[in-house]
């Protein structure tokens, strides 16, 4: 009876504060915010930003997406040398290739996507399509 009732207590104060919990993102959505920004956006800087997005892309994602594709697709050859008596673990192998050209498609659509949006952003240029400076 006792341990019941602990539990009944213990399963109350747990929906009360996950109630509260769920209410936070909420609440901070609904808090007014103020923009302290000042002037507008130069050539200059959009043309910089631009560019560093652009290298960090370019630095970063193409590398390290094609040493995970590379490493996968070793890992996963192994297996199958490693199974090949086994079809049922050959064919879970087959099945993950799969998925590692789905995945290279994904990077190299995202990457296709991030150039994209870059260049509508930028219209082609530098200046921004929403009205940016076009003093440099």
């Amino acid at each position: 009876m006792k341990k019941e009732k602990v539990k009944e207590n213990v399963r109350k104060v747990f929906y009360k504060l996950k109630n509260k919990i769920w209410m936070l993102p909420m609440a901070a959505m609904m808090m007014q915010t103020k923009v302290f920004a000042s002037g507008s956006i130069s050539t200059a800087e959009v043309n910089q930003a631009t560019e560093n997005i652009k290298n960090a892309v370019i630095k970063l994602a193409m590398p390290i997406g094609g040493i995970l594709v590379f490493v996968s697709i070793v890992i996963i050859a192994l297996k199958m040398i490693v199974n090949s008596n086994n079809a049922n673990k050959r064919s879970e192998s087959i099945g993950a290739l799969a998925w590692v050209c789905g995945g290279t498609m994904l990077l190299g659509l995202s990457l296709i996507v991030s150039g994209i949006i870059l260049s509508i952003a930028t219209n082609g240029g530098g200046a921004l399509i929403t009205g940016g400076s076009t003093n440099a």
